[in-house]
């Protein structure tokens, strides 16, 4: 079904001076994408008319008609938009069949399921302390396009509240894991959520803290505490492994005590067990003659201690 419409109304605003025009310079047709009308999908052809600004001072001569059924620069309806986001949201279809049954992309689907989720969700609670972490969503996918192959990022990035005070809680997710993901998603919030972060808690990541820095320049930043973690064990790993190759002259076997208890060297050292700590013992004796591995392990125990130390006269005299 082929439907051709034009607005009733005369007359319309110049969105630059603010001058109501009704001269018609010319009525060009647009293709626009609506609902289907009795169980047909329907061809739908706006005839948009380009009017005249009259003012000579206005720098924009001539202005298209806008009209509230139809975003500015869309080829869809907004009933369409609605209609795409409740039917992927109310049902267990999938994105790319409710596009195919109206002949829009996976791409414009999806957008309008995102679009509607944001006005559907409640905002996220301001808080004092803003966690930030990458969480990848699935394996790497590769999507066939008009213009060639385009690989599908599986990574998100979460947005918590790390608030010790209270109970965390997800406040947002953003495609990719990016400087530029981390300030579009702070610039969507009310500048009273912006105002009141004054710590951002991430991993040890150089484009999340650009990011937050052009978005959130009053906030201090800061490390999480598995992420310290992790990179003391990687520590203790790569001194185990050199003085292997400077004793030994190559890696480490099973022949080797450091090597045989190396998830030993990662481990807390205050959820080992008395026996297990004579063990390491043991093994520190016998494989670092050097007291390197023994001098990285102590020093990521300090830094374990450390972090798990909450009143600040401990915490300074620690430092």
């Amino acid at each position: 079904m082929r439907v051709v419409v034009e607005t009733v109304a005369r007359e319309a605003a110049c969105p630059e001076c603010g001058t109501l025009s009704a001269r018609v310079k010319d009525r060009p047709l647009r293709r626009v994408k609506d609902l289907p009308a009795s169980g047909q999908r329907v061809e739908l052809w706006w005839r948009k008319r380009r009017l005249v600004c009259l003012p000579a001072t206005c720098p924009r001569r001539s202005f298209l008609e806008r009209t509230a059924a139809i975003p500015p620069r869309s080829r869809l309806t907004i009933r369409l938009r609605e209609h795409l986001a409740a039917a992927i949201a109310g049902s267990n279809r999938a994105v790319s069949e409710v596009a195919a049954e109206h002949g829009v992309a996976w791409h414009t689907a999806h957008r309008a399921l995102v679009s509607a989720a944001a006005r559907w969700l409640p905002a996220p609670t301001p808080t004092p302390v803003l966690g930030i972490d990458e969480t990848r969503a699935r394996s790497v996918r590769w999507l066939k396009e008009s213009t060639g192959w385009r690989r599908s990022d599986p990574w998100l990035t979460s947005f918590v509240d790390a608030d010790p005070a209270r109970r965390g809680l997800l406040l947002g997710l953003a495609p990719g894991r990016s400087g530029g993901c981390v300030k579009g998603w702070l610039a969507e919030q009310t500048p009273q959520f912006r105002a009141g972060v004054g710590t951002v808690v991430i991993d040890p990541s150089a484009p999340y803290a650009s990011g937050i820095r052009a978005a959130l320049p009053h906030a201090q930043i800061a490390v999480d505490h598995f992420h310290l973690v992790r990179l003391a064990n990687e520590m203790v790993t790569d001194v185990r492994q050199r003085v292997a190759r400077e004793q030994l002259g190559r890696r480490g076997t099973t022949a080797d005590p450091a090597w045989v208890h190396r998830r030993m060297l990662l481990a807390a050292g205050n959820r080992l067990s008395p026996r297990q700590l004579r063990r390491l013992e043991q093994v520190l004796a016998a494989d670092d003659p050097t007291n390197e591995i023994g001098a990285a392990w102590g020093v990521k125990e300090r830094l374990r201690q450390l972090l798990a130390a909450r009143d600040p006269a401990d915490i300074r005299g620690r430092l």
